[in-house]
């Protein structure tokens, strides 16, 4: 049992140290990695508003456009609230594969070192120690 909590608490310590490198690495290559034709069709209304056009196509809030194309890319449901239609079949097949791996990958394990820390939390502050 100890053993299985050292390995877990190496993993967390590891896992701050890469996550911002993820992060900052994944995000930024996806920036540059994004078509401008893509760009130049949706930064615009009715997807987003004159401030966010303006706003979305300069750093650092580029990354912002970069996180919601990703997600509209991966994940069909978020295409619909964002009224994006068809816009994975609009992208190169090597960026559209590169959003899923920065989606599932990257985030999911962004939103996994997050569950794991809260059950940490939680164990501790009921007083899962003996």
């Amino acid at each position: 049992m100890v053993a299985i909590v050292d390995a877990i608490v190496w993993m967390m310590g590891f896992s701050i140290l890469i996550i911002p490198v993820l992060l900052i690495v994944s995000m930024t290559l996806l920036t540059w990695l994004t078509p401008q034709s893509v760009i130049d069709q949706y930064v615009r209304p009715p997807h987003f508003s004159e401030f966010e056009s303006v706003a979305y196509r300069y750093f650092p809030s580029s990354w912002i456009r970069t996180l919601l194309f990703s997600t509209a890319i991966s994940i069909p449901w978020f295409r619909r609230v964002r009224g994006f239609g068809d816009m994975h079949k609009q992208v190169p097949s090597g960026f559209n594969i590169a959003c899923r791996f920065f989606v599932y990958g990257v985030l999911g394990y962004l939103h996994l070192f997050c569950i794991t820390l809260a059950i940490f939390v939680i164990v501790a502050k009921v007083g899962g120690g003996a």
